[in-house]
């Protein structure tokens, strides 16, 4: 291999790493691992300050808008456990009592304050039950 060769070589190999490794980093960053309440609240101490994305189901009855304050607040759910949440921001139209949301945000032992909140949509296709 001559010299023209091994530097053509070694750009590609330096381009083929670069690559790979944005790849790795973006795709580490991008994982969704959701958390329960009742996981969050068994692991409470080891998660204060820290991002957060938690799962479950909102409460119903417990919907409250602060038009003043712009904050929304309500109690989300894992069927066993709930915490209250506080959000400010732009609510899904498909959030509403019972719906399935994920909030992303911190926990200060008591309160989860979401900086995002993603509601699942119902599904237009589910069977009806017979009878």
């Amino acid at each position: 291999m001559n010299r023209t060769n091994r530097k053509i070589f070694a750009a590609v190999v330096v381009f083929v790493l670069a690559g790979a490794y944005l790849a790795y980093s973006g795709a580490r960053s991008s994982m969704a691992y959701y958390l329960t309440v009742g996981e969050l609240l068994d692991r409470a101490g080891a998660m204060r300050q820290a991002d957060i994305r938690l799962s479950g189901t909102v409460s119903a009855g417990t919907i409250a808008h602060d038009p003043v304050a712009g904050t929304l607040a309500f109690r989300v759910t894992d069927g066993a456990r709930a915490l209250d949440v506080r959000y400010r921001g732009v609510v899904p139209d498909a959030f509403k009592d019972g719906a399935e949301v994920v909030v992303e945000g911190r926990f200060d032992g008591r309160t989860f304050t979401a900086s995002r909140l993603f509601a699942k949509c119902p599904s237009k296709f589910e069977t009806e039950d017979d009878g």
